[in-house]
C-alpha cells in the first residue's frame, strides 16, 4: 500500500468464552492515515514477534484500545509522522518506535494511559538523524511504568526542539526520560501523586531545559545534565 486511507475497527474476534482482534500491517509509502480501534481483552496491534512496520513520510496512526492486557508494538520510518495512541484499562503494554531505522523529523507521538499498572515504552531515532520530535504523554492511574528514549543526533536550527511532556496523575508510577544528541532538547514532568520515582538525563552540546512539578510525597528525582 503506497498511500491512502486505512481504517479498522476490529472490535472483536469471538470464539466460546475469549474475545480478542489481532492486527499486523507493514506498509511502504507516504501520507498513510490509519485508524485502528480495539474494544476488549487481550487485543494486539502488533507484538513482540510480529510488530506493525509503517515506512513513508506524512503517514498519521491513530489507535484507540479499551480493555486490559492488550498491546502495541509499531515502527514507523520517515519524517512529518503524527502518532496518536489510547489505551484505556489496566496492565496494558505498548511499544512505538519512530525512525529507528531511517532518518526522521517532524515528528509527533500522542499518548494517552488510563487505568493501572500500564507499561509503555517510546524509542526515538536510536541510531538515525531525526529532529524535534515532540512526544507527549498523559497517564491517569496507579503503578504505571513510562519510558521515552529520544536518541536523536541532528542538530536543531532554530526554534525546532526536541521535546518530551509528560503528565502522570497517581501514586507509584515510575518515568524515565532519555535525551541525547545535538542538543536543544526539552523534558516537562508534572506529576499529582505520592511515591512516585522520576529519572531524567539530557545529553548533547549544551541547551538542554527539564521543569518538573510534583504534588505529593515521597517523591524520588533523579536529573542528570551533561554539557
Amino acid at each position: 500500500m503506497r498511500t491512502g486511507i486505512l481504517t479498522i475497527l476490529a472490535y472483536f474476534v469471538m470464539c466460546s468464552v475469549s474475545y480478542a482482534s489481532d492486527v499486523y500491517i507493514t506498509q511502504s509509502g507516504a501520507s498513510l492515515t490509519a485508524n485502528i480501534n480495539q474494544d476488549g481483552q487481550t487485543n494486539k496491534f502488533g507484538d513482540g514477534t510480529t510488530g506493525v512496520t509503517l515506512t513513508g513520510d506524512n503517514q498519521t496512526l491513530d489507535i484507540d484500545q479499551i480493555g486490559n492486557t492488550n498491546t502495541i508494538a509499531a515502527s514507523v520510518v520517515g519524517a512529518t509522522q503524527t502518532f496518536t495512541l489510547k489505551q484505556e484499562g489496566n496492565s496494558n503494554t505498548s511499544n512505538v518506535s519512530v525512525g529507528a531505522q531511517g532518518a526522521s523529523a517532524d515528528n509527533s507521538i500522542i499518548q494517552t494511559l488510563t487505568g493501572n499498572s500500564n507499561t509503555t515504552n517510546v524509542n526515538v531515532a536510536k541510531t538515525a538523524s531525526g529532529a524535534d520530535a515532540d512526544v507527549d504523554i498523559v497517564a491517569t492511574g496507579d503503578s504505571n511504568t513510562i519510558t521515552v528514549n529520544e536518541n536523536s543526533t541532528a542538530s536543531m536550527i532554530g526554534d525546532d526542539k526536541k521535546i518530551t511532556n509528560i503528565t502522570a496523575i497517581g501514586s507509584s508510577n515510575t518515568i524515565t526520560s532519555t535525551h541525547t544528541g545535538a542538543a536543544d532538547q526539552d523534558t516537562t514532568l508534572h506529576h499529582t501523586g505520592a511515591s512516585s520515582t522520576f529519572s531524567i538525563t539530557q545529553g548533547g552540546a549544551h541547551d538542554g531545559t527539564t521543569s518538573i512539578t510534583t504534588v505529593g510525597s515521597g517523591h524520588s528525582v533523579t536529573v542528570t545534565m551533561d554539557d
